[in-house]
């Protein structure tokens, strides 16, 4: 998202990826605070997802009917560019979702490489 958002030129496609972000978000905040509920987590972990189902609702209305709806209206040569956005989102998640399943799969339990990403690993002096 941060690429798409440091660069106007990627607005349609941050638009589009906004969109798919918020039309998912209900239901995966729901599955989260039954998650947590049944862990035992706080009240307030519980809580920030239960609240974030009953808004996110309200939030993608406003993300449909005013940004995504006036976009094209706005700037109709950007359309393809969002429906890019919201397939780019689309198959990051896939891509983050067999990665992460696979690694479980396998009995790991992060999907780590071992290796320092250069910036960090510079930082540390190794």
């Amino acid at each position: 998202m941060s690429l798409l958002g440091l660069h106007r030129s990627l607005r349609g496609a941050l638009v589009g990826h906004f969109a798919a972000v918020k039309v998912t978000s209900s239901p995966a905040s729901r599955r989260l605070a039954e998650a947590l509920d049944r862990m035992g987590a706080g009240p307030a972990a519980v809580r920030f997802y239960t609240e974030h189902v009953e808004a996110d609702p309200v939030h993608e209305q406003v993300v449909w009917h005013e940004v995504v709806a006036g976009l094209p209206t706005d700037e109709p040569w950007l359309d393809a560019d969002v429906v890019f956005g919201i397939r780019a989102t689309g198959h990051q998640e896939e891509r983050l979702a067999a990665r992460l399943l696979g690694t479980w799969r396998d009995g790991a339990t992060a999907p780590r490489t071992g290796r320092i990403a250069p910036a960090v690993a510079s930082r540390q002096g190794a």
